[in-house]
């Protein structure tokens, strides 16, 4: 038994040695073209998110295939793409400044977290993170990360961290936009939306013809099939070049830059030079020498501030809510999601590589491009290590305006407008955590804004729970006056104020708690309402708790020398209220019946 438990636990930490035993040649095809459509987005990418991290174009080719590889073994969802993200991207920039060094050390330490919190289970911590919270930090930090690309975009060289300086600087340095780059940029933003929304509806369309052909007469039917065939041909091929599209900008920019060169210079601002050749395999930099100073591990510790907690979290909310996406109804093992996610970035940090995680648009590609299993990932990692040894040079040639455009094609539609409406129908409350993390992340740092949205959205959670629904109702019993008070939910410490004031709103009156909905209760709770008990004791009247829980009972009489008033039901309540009397049990049966009476307060 020892032994099968031990075998379980190794395949449930190690999934290859699940499926790879049932691998098959056709799991390998869909594999190896899933595997080549996604390198082919995933390249540009890992080129303009450099950038946007304040890098130099080779470092987002260095961390765009060690989380492909580890995936592979360790991944438990077959579509999930590791590599950078804009997100990741610009959070690395406000926290690693640019610095290589810094934006390497910052991935391993990352990592190191991430694998801390799936070993200690705590991955429940980020379902204190709303999903409103979640879409204004996400709406937000998109709508940083295209403002950020608008200098490439105009050929400008300005610099500035936060929204506002963002804005500020390109306000005083618009007149110095060079036409050639916003030409340009228009031309390549217009493009990449163009083929991204014919890539989805060839996707809608794809079954189009099928529903035709089921009413047509028998004797077109054939006819009909054959245009079925061509059509989705062509379809598959426009696919391709949706899919693509990154790719096929870059290449097609690059190659009019080249020309250019060749003829006296392009007229637009370039990528420049590139290092040629795959990065030394080392540990990341855990001291640095500036100058004549040297920074020490905790010195660079300190400098990433609360990044060391921001991109963990980050990183992990986007990779499980993606898995989550991807898993078809499966139940996802998160645990194991965090331990692959943080394995990915302490692997890559010796490849000199930038923080990661899953990427929903590249993980899009690959569902949609037929991937078997996460054995797909090897492909993208052998087409990154390629165009790292061999395509390199010509990096040189990519203008910095494609390079942006491709980053805010990306970003846009990160932009969750779509959320406000469905928040708007269900919860209207709702919607102030998400405009309040959307505004605190504009206007005072991404970083902080998330801070703000959780730490307000958990104010309203703690303020809910300290001022439950507490209903209070009045009944008569054969002239016995009583009030009925019925919280609906538990009574924890914040709450005990609350329903001690509802308790005692009526002096002199005998008061019934309805303990039907309460399953929770805490000792300082419990100590208020002995304390309730013994105040109506010398009052004169009576506190009786009416179908209280079993533990419920047990947690407040042993706080209490004296027997607390208890009824299991109504009839025992209706005679402890006729002994309170002086009347009979069957009399105050038979008063309850025709003479009760209740108004709502």
């Amino acid at each position: 038994m020892a032994i099968a438990n031990f075998k379980r636990m190794i395949k449930d930490r190690i999934p290859i040695l699940k499926w790879l035993p049932r691998y098959k040649l056709t799991d390998a095809l869909g594999d190896l073209v899933a595997g080549f459509t996604v390198g082919l987005t995933l390249i540009p990418q890992a080129i303009a998110y450099a950038g946007l991290a304040g890098l130099e174009p080779q470092y987002g080719l260095y961390s765009a295939f060690a989380g492909s590889f580890v995936y592979i073994f360790l991944g438990t969802c077959r579509e999930v793409n590791i590599g950078p993200t804009a997100l990741i991207s610009l959070l690395t920039w406000t926290y690693a400044s640019g610095i290589p060094e810094y934006a390497a050390l910052l991935c391993f330490l990352s990592g190191c977290i991430t694998i801390s919190l799936g070993i200690l289970r705590l991955g429940f911590l980020i379902e204190f993170i709303s999903i409103p919270v979640v879409s204004g930090f996400t709406s937000a930090a998109s709508v940083v990360i295209a403002c950020s690309q608008i200098k490439n975009l105009l050929g400008l060289n300005i610099h500035g961290e936060s929204f506002v300086e963002i804005w500020m600087e390109l306000v005083r340095h618009i007149a110095d936009t060079k036409i050639p780059d916003l030409i340009l940029s228009c031309c390549c933003i217009l493009t990449l939306l163009f083929l991204k929304v014919h890539r989805l509806n060839c996707i809608r369309g794809r079954n189009r013809l099928r529903l035709i052909a089921s009413v047509y007469p028998s004797f077109l039917l054939q006819y009909l099939k054959d245009r079925e065939v061509a059509d989705t041909k062509l379809r598959r091929f426009l696919w391709t070049i949706g899919t693509a599209r990154n790719a096929l900008v870059v290449v097609l920019c690059a190659v009019a830059s080249y020309i250019f060169e060749t003829r006296g210079g392009a007229p637009y601002v370039l990528t420049g030079h590139i290092n040629a050749g795959l990065p030394t395999v080392e540990p990341p930099s855990f001291s640095r020498t500036v100058g004549n100073q040297t920074e020490t591990f905790i010195d660079m510790t300190k400098n990433l501030k609360f990044g060391l907690l921001v991109i963990p979290l980050i990183s992990i909310i986007g990779n499980v809510a993606i898995a989550k996406a991807f898993s078809h109804g499966m139940p996802l093992d998160a645990t194991q999601e965090m331990l692959t996610l943080g394995l990915c970035n302490v692997v890559g940090s010796f490849f000199q590589s930038m923080p990661v995680t899953g990427s929903f648009s590249r993980s899009a590609v690959n569902n949609a491009s037929g991937v078997r299993t996460p054995l797909g990932g090897i492909y993208t990692g052998i087409l990154v290590i390629l165009s790292l040894s061999l395509l390199t040079p010509y990096f040189y040639y990519i203008p910095k305006a494609t390079l942006s455009a491709v980053i805010i094609s990306a970003v846009i539609f990160m932009v969750e407008i779509g959320m406000v409406l469905p928040i708007w129908r269900c919860s209207k409350r709702d919607l102030i955590p998400a405009f309040i993390t959307f505004l605190a992340c504009l206007f005072v740092g991404v970083e902080m804004g998330i801070l703000i949205g959780t730490i307000f959205d958990l104010a309203v959670l703690i303020y809910l729970n300290a001022r439950p629904t507490i209903n209070i109702e009045r009944r008569n019993i054969s002239t016995i006056d009583y009030f009925l008070v019925r919280p609906t939910a538990g009574i924890l410490f914040p709450a005990v104020d609350h329903l001690r004031a509802y308790l005692t709103k009526n002096p002199g009156m005998n008061v019934v708690l309805d303990c039907e909905h309460i399953d929770k209760i805490d000792f300082t709770a419990a100590q208020s309402i002995n304390m309730t008990v013994e105040d109506f004791r010398k009052n004169n009247c009576q506190l009786i708790m009416l179908r209280p829980n079993p533990d419920i009972l047990t947690s407040i009489q042993s706080l209490s020398d004296k027997q607390v008033l208890m009824a299991r039901n109504e009839i025992d309540l209706i005679a402890i209220l006729g002994e309170s009397r002086g009347t009979t049990r069957d009399d105050t049966i038979v008063s309850k019946t025709n003479e009760r009476t209740s108004t709502w307060l």
